[in-house]
């Protein structure tokens, strides 16, 4: 138990996505157990917990931890095939860390990408080679293996001495991306990337590290994501991005076309607001059953009218 603990944890936010980066390796069902026991673990400590630093670290390991439950529980119904929706992820490919070389290799090709992936995948990396090293006899592939490691250490070090974890850009649900307006000047680029992260990454950014615009030669659609929307992102916080009404302004919509928003919750706080107006504008609807019903019970009565005459003419001829 004491060797688990050490291995899979929930600290934080960066524990919990090392637990689960570490257990890839395992079997679907043990995954699920030991990610539910973990959570069940996590909300226990909560309740003796008193620094609230270390609450809200706690807290964000549980999202972390609910979150991947989200995505990868519901395919464990009896014998049944994952959807679509849940297929594996591909890995990225040329990661490595035989030794210094690949190692360099490895930090190359994360440069640019997502830094929340950039060091779960570096953290990986040390995991897996720290498990090898014990096994291994030969002394230069021992050494060539440290010295990987020791780059990647250092690498972790300066991650997180300059702070590059507040650099993540978050991605958007296409569901949400969806609901909202387009630019007037839509990025043509932006578009394919959407028509890419909607149909062959099914909504599931994590696709998007191994698949590329159309143009050869092109990085991947995290890379070249990450690389516009530095462009796009505002230097100057005085910049608006909802106008008057609430709506997201033009440079707002060309970073939402890139599935980002610097301010998630007005974003969604704008697009149930619009989704209420429109529940509420469709009333003639209601006021087409009155005038039907109105003028239904005045044709009624014009009928019993017409009898009423009837049989008085009827009586009179009598």
């Amino acid at each position: 138990m004491a060797k688990e603990e050490s291995k899979y944890g929930f600290k934080d936010k960066a524990k919990a996505e090392e637990s689960l980066e570490l257990l890839k390796s395992e079997d679907h069902k043990y995954q699920l157990l030991t990610v539910r026991g973990l959570i069940g673990r996590a909300k226990r400590v909560l309740t003796l917990t008193k620094a609230e630093e270390k609450v809200n670290n706690i807290k964000a390991a549980i999202e972390t931890f609910e979150q991947w439950l989200e995505a990868n529980s519901t395919s464990s119904t009896k014998n049944a095939k994952p959807k679509d929706t849940e297929d594996k992820v591909e890995t990225v490919p040329g990661l490595g860390f035989k030794d210094k070389q690949a190692a360099e290799q490895t930090l190359s090709i994360l440069e640019g990408r997502d830094p929340d992936y950039q060091k779960l995948a570096i953290k990986g990396l040390i995991g897996s080679a720290k498990r090898v090293i014990p096994a291994t006899k030969n002394e230069d592939k021992l050494k060539s293996i440290k010295q990987a490691v020791a780059l990647f250490e250092d690498f972790l070090d300066r991650f997180d001495r300059e702070e590059r974890g507040k650099q993540n850009l978050p991605y958007l649900s296409i569901d949400l991306i969806r609901q909202l307006p387009t630019p007037e000047q839509s990025d043509k680029l932006a578009v394919e990337f959407l028509q890419c992260y909607e149909t062959q990454a099914k909504g599931n950014y994590k696709h998007l590290r191994t698949k590329a615009p159309n143009k050869e030669g092109s990085k991947t659609w995290d890379i070249v994501r990450n690389s516009h929307l530095k462009e796009l992102k505002p230097k100057d916080s005085s910049v608006k991005l909802f106008d008057q009404d609430g709506k997201p302004t033009e440079v707002h919509l060309k970073m939402i076309q890139w599935a980002f928003s610097p301010q998630v919750e007005k974003l969604k706080s704008y697009v149930n607001s619009a989704g209420s107006k429109d529940k509420s504008s469709p009333q003639p609807s209601s006021a087409r059953k009155r005038t039907h019903s109105s003028s239904s019970s005045g044709e009624e009565r014009v009928r019993k009218e017409s009898k009423k005459d009837a049989s008085g003419q009827k009586k009179s001829k009598k």
